[in-house]
């Protein structure tokens, strides 16, 4: 049994930093990946997430049954899932390991169990006047770890310096620029999705990474633009106001 801290929804957690990887696998085998089958300590700050469909029973009545996400993070002692389903409702547990979680927000008082049935994942508990049940069945999982992450910023900072140095080159003969004084940060947008782990190192790898610069010192107006690098970290494309 699980000791529970409430029934309520609250806020959503803040997205991870990076994917690593995906493939198609069930919430059971998801699970295992990052705790183990026996919940034995794996590496710090383990991040999955999934698409799935949710049910959720009240006293045995179905109040929503529909699209869902959960988001499971394994680090520092501390096992949580957050599932947020279609309507709005978001769900967090969290705990020592699995078999020991409490449903954060709201009154708590209910035990809660929970179970690996493979491809879902049921959690169920009682506040003292009725029973919920919540399904998730995912469909895509993706996973990532501290090494992977470590690697998204590595070629975040190698692929910058390469966009700096070529624009170094293009805009610099003749005039007092450096290094220094090109600056390139990632894409709005691209920096967005890798915190939401929308983009992974594989995707990162295929593709490539786009970034904004602003220079000075450059001889005549000082560009400011983009440049793009492909998936082997070369300057592709650079693309200014002169």
């Amino acid at each position: 049994m699980i000791q529970l801290l409430s029934s309520c929804a609250p806020a959503f957690l803040s997205p991870s930093v990076s994917l690593a990887h995906s493939a198609r696998v069930g919430f059971g085998l998801a699970l295992s990946l990052l705790v183990g089958a026996a919940g034995s300590p794996v590496l710090a700050n383990t991040v999955a997430k999934a698409e799935a469909e949710c049910r959720l029973t009240d006293n045995g009545k179905v109040v929503f049954d529909g699209g869902c996400s959960i988001k499971q993070k394994d680090g520092s002692g501390t096992v949580g899932f957050v599932v947020k389903l279609e309507d709005g409702s978001t769900y967090r547990f969290s705990g020592p390991n699995r078999t020991n979680l409490r449903l954060e927000g709201g009154d708590g008082g209910s035990n809660v169990l929970f179970e690996d049935k493979g491809a879902k994942g049921l959690f169920s508990w009682n506040d003292g006047t009725r029973t919920r049940r919540l399904s998730v069945k995912t469909n895509e999982t993706t996973a990532s770890s501290a090494g992977d992450r470590d690697q998204i910023n590595t070629r975040i900072e190698s692929d910058g310096r390469n966009c700096k140095s070529a624009i170094l080159a293009k805009y610099g003969d003749g005039s007092k620029m450096s290094m220094a004084d090109v600056n390139v940060t990632l894409g709005a947008s691209l920096r967005q999705s890798i915190d939401a782990g929308k983009t992974s190192l594989a995707d990162i790898n295929r593709s490539g990474l786009d970034y904004n610069f602003t220079t000075r010192h450059a001889k005549g107006k000082d560009p400011i633009g983009t440049c793009a690098t492909d998936g082997q970290g070369t300057v592709i494309k650079i693309q200014s106001n002169r």
